[in-house]
């Protein structure tokens, strides 16, 4: 339980310290040793989820989403998990939440996912080109497409593809018809002589296990 608390406590440094607007980290207190402790950090007054139907996504509101992910990368970090239940707004101004799984020094894979997964949360409540357009005055061509290559079902959180599902729309396609050349998929796993012989034996070691097992019970007369 320390470690978690010591995780999200170190996230909120970074990200708070490299000017992402995510709540200012307070301590840590130690109520119980070793089974309980409290993180505390500054609250958000009168911030509602980007979601809320009150909420009026903006251009506004939208460079502000995207201004936090380019601070990400510049800082050498991702979030890893943007959706809209972690984007609050208060008084004009998108806040980032919710900041366990932060990774620092990620892969670009892991940043491109940031980013197409904060433009989908965006064009939930306004639409692909308008998003799309203010996209282009803080990122280029080839990293908006990179972005969407790298994302699809499983690296988008569950909130927003129910979102998607629910509007009826498929926002990643229309985002993908935007870009000035389709993109090809980037595949989450990707295969290599290695990672196919450590599978295999992988595999093999199983099998083996089953076969001891099996034999020893067959000994024992309990098969």
């Amino acid at each position: 339980m320390r470690r978690l608390v010591q995780q999200e406590d170190y996230a909120l440094r970074l990200l708070y310290g490299a000017g992402v607007r995510s709540p200012e980290p307070f301590g840590i207190v130690e109520i119980t040793p070793e089974r309980e402790y409290l993180i505390t950090f500054e609250f958000f007054d009168n911030a509602q989820e980007l979601g809320e139907p009150q909420v009026e996504v903006d251009d506004r509101i939208i460079d502000d989403g995207l201004r936090i992910i380019r601070r990400l990368w510049d800082a050498g970090l991702a979030h890893r998990d943007i959706k809209p239940a972690n984007l609050l707004v208060r008084d004009g101004r998108v806040h980032l939440i919710d900041v366990f799984f932060a990774e620092v020094r990620p892969s670009p894979w892991r940043q491109a996912v940031d980013l197409a997964n904060m433009m989908l949360v965006l064009a939930t409540r306004s639409s692909p080109e308008q998003v799309y357009r203010r996209a282009r005055l803080q990122f280029n061509d080839d990293e908006i497409a990179e972005a969407f290559a790298a994302t699809h079902g499983i690296t988008m959180p569950s909130q927003l593809r129910t979102w998607m599902r629910e509007q009826g729309r498929d926002l990643h396609k229309e985002f993908l018809k935007l870009l000035p050349e389709v993109p090809h998929p980037i595949s989450t796993q990707r295969w290599s002589i290695r990672r196919v012989g450590l599978l295999l034996g992988v595999l093999v070691l199983v099998l083996l296990v089953l076969l001891t097992v099996f034999s020893n019970l067959r000994s024992a007369g309990l098969l």
